[in-house]
């Protein structure tokens, strides 16, 4: 079972805390300007994993010109016999970047088993069980112009599944050979499942660099079976570069962080 919301909700805000003021001694060793994050998260679950429902969300800094103006969770209309979404739910958000209206579609698709291969996670047998993308997704490319689609898609990019973004000419900045999976076993990864899907107005301010972090995920007080020094999460980050006319802002306070929930009260965030 998840956690319940308010406990998720603490979370979250201690997560905006350390952001934005800096405890731990690797937030603290930033040099450059720490930022006023802000993040929203979706308020029905997106998806389903091993450990019950999960949610999707968003992080931004505020001071760097990026203003959140809308979010929320596209409804699959195709239900199972039980009245569950047979397809993951996308969580969509509009944001302004400068002179850019940006839209920013997150996915949690669900992986499918590699052969061989058991991390005690809950894994589709094979990658035909595992739920697509949502026939919802179509509508929402052609209504978008300045998109990004972005998160776990359970797969690489050439997967059949991926179709449907490649015929709205979107491209993925991942290539199918670099993998973005993490554990103690296997350190450097051993597939590509999430990926930054971009359009082509975008692809214009893409600066060409995008990196796969895989330094600092782990921590001695993180179990690792029967161990310790386990990995946060058997995703890596993604980071990709992008560069728009954005007007920074000044902190209202200078030399005080300000912890802003938004709108929507947070969850939980993967």
């Amino acid at each position: 079972m998840p956690p319940p919301p308010v406990v998720l909700s603490r979370v979250l805000l201690q997560f905006c805390v350390e952001l934005n003021q800096g405890t731990l001694a690797s937030v603290r060793k930033w040099k450059r300007p720490r930022g006023l994050w802000k993040s929203v998260v979706s308020e029905k679950p997106t998806g389903r994993s091993g450990k019950g429902a999960s949610y999707s969300g968003f992080l931004w800094d505020t001071l760097s010109g990026i203003d959140l103006k809308d979010a929320a969770v596209l409804e699959s209309p195709v239900v199972n016999g039980n009245g569950c979404h047979t397809y993951p739910r996308l969580y969509l958000a509009h944001f302004s970047v400068g002179t850019y209206e940006l839209s920013v579609v997150n996915v949690h698709m669900q992986a499918a088993a590699a052969s061989g291969e058991s991390n005690g996670k809950n894994h589709c047998a094979d990658e035909a069980k595992c739920p697509p993308l949502p026939p919802s997704i179509q509508d929402t490319l052609k209504a978008e112009k300045e998109l990004l689609v972005l998160g776990d898609f359970g797969r690489p990019a050439q997967s059949s599944e991926m179709d449907v973004l490649r015929k709205e000419k979107l491209c993925a900045l991942v290539p199918s050979s670099q993998f973005t999976n993490i554990s103690t076993r296997s350190p450097q990864g051993t597939r590509c499942l999430d990926n930054i899907w971009v359009s082509r107005s975008l692809k214009k301010i893409y600066s060409g660099h995008c990196a796969v972090v895989r330094e600092g995920l782990t921590n001695p007080w993180i179990p690792d079976n029967w161990s310790w020094g386990g990995v946060a999460s058997d995703h890596c980050p993604v980071v990709a570069e992008f560069y728009a006319d954005a007007s920074p802002k000044e902190p209202s306070r200078p030399g005080v962080a300000v912890v802003d929930r938004g709108d929507v009260m947070p969850k939980h965030e993967r």
